[in-house]
């Protein structure tokens, strides 16, 4: 749908009144703040066109506008010039994440209340899937007779502990055989790779390995097929009870229902994160007319140019892109950073 070029300004300081206030905007504001050469009168009559193409809406009679999806979609991709902060800010930002330590669980919660600390707003941070991180070793313990403890260390620091039932006669001579055996031939492959290779040397393992071998591929698969469930870190639920103005509460609850839903989330940011570059999503977008008030700004962190997750913000569709979406994308580059010092 074609706008003129007077009507792309309508839209544009809608979105930004509205932002500001989070109250209707009337024609009068319009005319003030814009330069074009209009009376209110005018302007009036360009709103209500807009509103029959569906980028604004009258909450009631005789109020000002209020800028749909539509047209919050049209100020991101077309009015909204976003640039990084500082290199200073960015150092601190850096520094803020890095002092979580060498566990990425640790890392990622931390980003997750960085990103609400800063935004005020909802933060989250998804693990990344562990086919596609890579295999640095893996070690089993003796716990005792016939229970043994695997410890699969990640490169980037992610460590996956699974315990296990074994023979009885298995000794800690055995099980350091084993891990040396698996480091060896899957150090630094992905898991995704490991477990493909798996399925095949098992298939070969009763007539081409010896015993010890089949013994260390039955075991590292058994410590794979243990179901482990992505980590989603969500901070700062609290800050939705401060979205109050204009919205009605079961909407608020709706929100705060989706967010203790870990799994509708990481369904959500799966979807979402099929782009690998900064997005900004809006209510029915994604989220459906019940939570059609809301929005997600996220960008996915990556290493050596391969996504692993995502961090972002979730908020009111009115919340303020131009600050919101820099932090954001500033966040993941720095989490990038980090991480891909350690992969």
């Amino acid at each position: 749908m074609s706008l003129e070029s007077r009507e792309k300004q309508v839209i544009s300081l809608v979105v930004v009144a509205y932002i500001e206030t989070a109250l209707p905007v009337g024609s009068r504001y319009v005319a003030k703040k814009s330069n074009i050469d209009l009376s209110p009168a005018t302007i009036r009559n360009i709103m209500a066109d807009l509103t029959e193409k569906g980028y604004l809406t009258q909450p009631y009679t005789s109020a000002g506008r209020v800028p749909t999806d539509m047209a919050f979609r049209f100020y991101v991709d077309n009015v909204l010039k976003p640039s990084l902060p500082s290199e200073a800010r960015q150092r601190e930002i850096h520094d803020n994440i890095a002092k979580a330590g060498l566990n990425v669980s640790d890392v990622l919660e931390q980003t997750s209340k960085l990103i609400s600390s800063q935004s005020s707003q909802v933060g989250m941070a998804v693990a990344p899937e562990k086919d596609y991180v890579r295999w640095r070793q893996i070690d089993f313990v003796l716990v005792r007779p016939g229970l043994v403890m695997s410890v699969l260390v990640y490169q980037g620091g992610i460590v996956h502990n699974t315990l296990l039932s074994v023979d009885t006669k298995l000794t800690s001579d055995d099980l350091i055989k084993y891990s040396n055996y698996l480091n060896e031939k899957f150090q630094g492959q992905t898991m995704f790779e490991v477990k493909q290779e798996l399925l095949l040397e098992m298939e070969m393992a009763q007539s081409e390995f010896n015993a010890l071998y089949s013994k260390a591929l039955s075991l590292a698969q058994a410590a794979f097929t243990q179901k482990e469930e992505r980590e989603v870190f969500v901070e700062g639920k609290l800050h939705v009870l401060n979205q109050l103005d204009g919205k009605d509460i079961s909407s608020m609850r709706d929100i705060l229902e989706f967010l203790e839903k870990s799994s509708e989330l990481l369904d959500l940011l799966d979807k979402i994160s099929q782009s690998k570059e900064l997005t900004v999503t809006f209510g029915k977008e994604v989220f459906g007319p019940e939570l059609g008030e809301w929005g997600i700004i996220s960008s996915p962190y990556q290493v050596k140019g391969k996504p692993l997750g995502i961090i972002g913000t979730i908020g009111p569709i009115h919340m303020d892109y131009s600050k919101l979406v820099p932090m954001v994308d500033c966040v993941a580059k720095m989490l990038s950073e980090i991480l891909e010092s350690r992969f």
